[in-house]
C-alpha cells in the first residue's frame, strides 16, 4: 500500500489533468485552438503541478537542470505540433528554411525572429476578434514546454526511461537521415503533443540561467540573458540529447537548418530580446 508521502510526491499532480475545480464540481474544459488559414491547432493545458529538471545530473550541472517544483496558475495552450514553413511564410513573407516543404517545420530562425511571428499573429488575429481576451501568441516558457511534454509522466521521456522506443515518437539522428519531416507524422504523446523530441530544437522565452531555487509559480527563468534556451532536441540528436529535461541554448541571431519553435495561447509572459 503506497503512503500519503509516496502520492504527494508524483512528478506530476492529478489537479494538473483535472482542473483545481473538478474538486468541487463540474470543470468547463477549454477546447483546442484552430487557426485553420495557417494549418495550425493549439491543445489545452489545464493549470497544475510537476517537477521540472532531473537530479540525476552532475553537480556542476544541477543549478541549470536539477529537479525544481513548478506551479502553473492558469492553463494555457499549445501546439500539437512545430510552426510550419506554410505557417511561417503566410505571417512572415519569406521562408528562410534549408529543408523546403510547406509543411516540413520552418527553420533557420532566430529567437527573435520567433518572437516576432508570434507578435505578427496575435496582431492578426486581434484585429480579426478571434484574440480570446487577455491571451497572446508566444513562444513557451520552459516549465511550460516540459509539464506539455511529460503529459503527466514522471519518467525521463514521456513514454518511460529507455530510449528505445524513441523512434515511435521522434526524428531523430537513428532514424531521420539527416533531415527534417513532415510535422505530424510520429506517434504523440498522452496529451496530443506530437515531434515534442526530435525533428527540429524549439526555443523557448528562458535564458540558460541557474533555476532559483524552491518553488516556483509561472517562471521565466534568466529573461534578460541573451543566450536562449531551445529543447526537444532534433534529427541530428542523439536519444541522450532528446532527455525531457535536456537544455541547450544559442546566441542573439543563431540560425541552424535544426532549430524552430511551438506556438503558446496564453497570458503574457515576459522576456527580454537578446
Amino acid at each position: 500500500m503506497k503512503t500519503l508521502a509516496a502520492y504527494t510526491d508524483l512528478r506530476v499532480l492529478s489537479l494538473a489533468c483535472l482542473g483545481a475545480s473538478s474538486l468541487f464540481g463540474k470543470v468547463n474544459k477549454p477546447e483546442a485552438v484552430e487557426i485553420s488559414d495557417l494549418g495550425l491547432r493549439l491543445l489545452p493545458i489545464a493549470a497544475g503541478e510537476f517537477r521540472m529538471g532531473d537530479d540525476r545530473v552532475a553537480v556542476t550541472v544541477k543549478p541549470y537542470e536539477g529537479e525544481r517544483k513548478v506551479r502553473f496558475t492558469k492553463p494555457f495552450l499549445i501546439g500539437e505540433t512545430e510552426v510550419t514553413q506554410k505557417a511561417w511564410e503566410s505571417i512572415m513573407g519569406f521562408n528562410p528554411s534549408n529543408f523546403k516543404g510547406p509543411l516540413l517545420p520552418v527553420e533557420q530562425v532566430d529567437w527573435k525572429q520567433a518572437t516576432d511571428f508570434c507578435q505578427k499573429l496575435t496582431m492578426r488575429e486581434s484585429k480579426a476578434g478571434r484574440l480570446p481576451a487577455g491571451k497572446v501568441y508566444r513562444l513557451p516558457s520552459e516549465a511550460e514546454w516540459e509539464y506539455a511534454a511529460l503529459a503527466g509522466s514522471t519518467t525521463i521521456y514521456f513514454f518511460g526511461n529507455n530510449p528505445r522506443p524513441l523512434k515511435a515518437f521522434a526524428w531523430h539522428n537513428l532514424d531521420a537521415d539527416g533531415r527534417t519531416h513532415k510535422v505530424g507524422l510520429k506517434q504523440p504523446n498522452k496529451w496530443g503533443l506530437r515531434d515534442i523530441y526530435g525533428n527540429v530544437r524549439e526555443w523557448c522565452l528562458d535564458g540558460y540561467s541557474p533555476r532559483p531555487k524552491g518553488s516556483l509559480v509561472d517562471p521565466v527563468i534568466g529573461p534578460q540573458n541573451p543566450d536562449k534556451v531551445n529543447r526537444g532536441g532534433s534529427y541530428d540528436s542523439c536519444p541522450e540529447c532528446c532527455k525531457t529535461s535536456r537544455r541547450t541554448s544559442y546566441g542573439p541571431g543563431y540560425q541552424s537548418s535544426d532549430i524552430g519553435f511551438r506556438l503558446v495561447l496564453g497570458h503574457p509572459l515576459k522576456a527580454a530580446a537578446p
